[in-house]
Order: structure tokens, then C-alpha cells, then sequence
């Protein structure tokens, strides 16, 4: 091959590298945006009612941002009476995930002894209030069920 066309192959290449990264770093930032917005306009509405659920029944459950190892993050933790208020444990959370190519919601469970992963969103856009309702009296209940051994 010719040198010249040798060196215009290894620009094209690198400028069609740079320019992936950009748009994926620019796609992971809408991403982030866009679970900021679910966090706030889904997600943390359906906790706090579930959060005064609890506090009616005598917990002490608070709900905890950017806490868990991955970040972005929300978490109701439920502070369970009778329960050590260990951080951590007997918790539901959900927070965005770099485990492959692409980011991911990740909705998990956590109570002793292991956690649990319970779903994986592919888009913030398909986390909806009724669906984050449900999850979170399922992992409530399920986390009372566990303590009650």
C-alpha cells in the first residue's frame, strides 16, 4: 500500500474513533440526565409514600443519594424496628451501572444475608411510578419476610 494512503486510512481511523467516543460520551451523559429525571420525578416520590408507610408503622427509614458503591444511586433504606441500623442492609435501591459497553438502571435488593439484583432498565425511560410502586412493597415485603425468621 501506499504511504500516503497507508496514513490517510490510520486519520480516518483515528478520527472515527475520536468521534465513537464522543458520542458515547455524550449518549452516557443524556443517560445520566435521564436517570437523574426518573430519580426525581419516579422514583423518589414513590419512596418517600412508601418511606410514611413505614414511619406509620413504627420504622425509621430514610432514603439515602449517592451512597451505594455505584453512583448515580437512590436507595430506601428501611430501618427496620428490632433491626440492627446497620447502612447497607434491608434496603431497596436503584442506580446506574457501567458492567458492559452500555449503562444500565439497576434495581436491586438488599437484605441478609445476600442482595439481589432485581431488574435491569435499559432506559430511564422505562422506569414508570406504578412499576417502581410495585417493586418497592414487593422488596419491602420480602425484606420483612427475611427479618421475620
Amino acid at each position: 500500500m501506499k504511504e500516503q494512503n497507508r496514513f490517510r486510512i490510520e486519520r480516518m481511523a483515528a478520527r472515527y474513533a475520536a468521534r465513537q467516543k464522543e458520542k458515547s460520551e455524550a449518549d452516557g451523559a443524556r443517560f445520566l440526565r435521564e436517570f437523574d429525571e426518573a430519580r426525581e420525578r419516579v422514583i423518589r416520590p414513590a419512596m418517600l409514600e412508601v418511606q410514611r408507610e413505614l414511619e406509620r408503622a413504627g420504622h425509621s427509614p430514610w432514603i439515602a443519594i449517592d451512597e451505594a458503591a455505584e453512583k448515580p444511586s437512590i436507595e430506601l433504606c428501611l430501618g427496620l424496628s428490632g433491626a440492627p441500623k446497620t447502612r447497607g442492609t434491608n434496603l431497596v435501591g436503584f442506580c446506574v451501572i457501567h458492567w458492559r459497553d452500555f449503562p444500565e438502571v439497576l434495581a436491586y435488593l438488599v437484605v441478609a444475608p445476600p442482595p439481589m439484583d432485581l431488574l435491569r432498565f435499559a432506559a430511564p425511560s422505562e422506569i414508570s411510578q406504578e412499576y417502581v410502586e410495585q417493586m418497592l412493597v414487593d422488596a419491602v415485603e420480602h425484606i420483612f419476610a427475611c427479618r421475620s425468621i
